[in-house]
Formats: structure tokens, C-alpha cells, sequence
């Protein structure tokens, strides 16, 4: 990695920077990214958590996902961008929302997760591998 990658909520309340390359990144179509995002899907790259510094006042949110994993979801508490989530099915990473990016011209999906959730009118890259949930390791 040259340069960190950093970024933050709307209104520059939230600050984070991640001082290492990204391990994954990609789309999710569940039906808690849709509540989310607002829109059909989630585009996240995943990270690690050792790596990653994050500044100001955050407000979370705790779920059990469709993954069956407990989510922990971190947004700023000022303007409700959201920013990050920790999962207890990787304890060790952070999955960092591709919008809070300050440039995410950088950012390549490998694969969309939970198309069986996913809708007809949310269309992405249709040369991606897609999974009707999350994938076995």
C-alpha cells in the first residue's frame, strides 16, 4: 500500500484512516444492507481491524445478521453516515462502507453476497461471481 486509505462521515465529524490494503471488497444484497444503505445493496471492503483508526462521535447498532454472525454497525452520531461494522464471525476485521471513502475510485468488488435477497431493479456488474448468501470459507 502507498498511501492510506481514509474517509469519513458527511459532515467531517467522523474521521478514519486504514494503513493497510484492503482484504476483500464487494457487494451485499441482504435485506439488512437494503434497511442500511436505503438502496439494494451495501458495497463494503473488509479489513483489518488492527489496521484501522476511527475518530469522533459514533452512534451503533447491534443485530444478528442473515449470516447468523452478531453485527455490530457504527455510524456517525452527528449526520448518521454510515461508516463501519465489526461482525463476530470475523472478530479480527472491520467492514468499512465503500461511501465513506474519500476516493473510492480505488474500490474493486470481487463478488456479490445474498442475491437471493436481492432485487430485480438493483442491478450490478453482471460480470461479478454472485452467492445466494454468504460463502462457505
Amino acid at each position: 500500500m502507498s498511501e492510506p486509505l481514509t474517509g469519513g462521515c458527511h459532515c467531517g465529524q467522523v474521521r478514519w484512516t486504514l494503513t493497510s490494503d484492503p482484504m476483500w471488497g464487494g457487494h451485499c444484497q441482504c435485506t439488512n444492507c437494503q434497511k442500511f444503505s436505503g438502496g439494494g445493496h451495501a458495497s463494503n471492503i473488509v479489513a483489518a481491524k488492527a489496521d484501522f483508526d476511527v475518530s469522533g462521535d459514533m452512534s451503533s447498532y447491534e443485530y444478528d445478521a442473515d449470516s447468523g454472525n452478531h453485527m455490530t454497525r457504527y455510524a456517525c452520531g452527528n449526520c448518521a453516515s454510515p461508516i463501519y461494522g465489526e461482525s463476530s464471525g470475523n472478530p479480527k476485521g472491520v467492514v468499512i462502507r465503500v461511501g465513506s471513502m474519500d476516493d473510492p475510485a480505488g474500490f474493486a468488488p470481487k463478488a456479490v453476497l445474498f442475491v437471493g435477497s436481492g432485487h430485480a431493479w438493483d442491478t450490478v456488474d453482471s460480470g461479478l461471481p454472485t452467492f445466494p448468501g454468504m460463502p462457505q470459507r
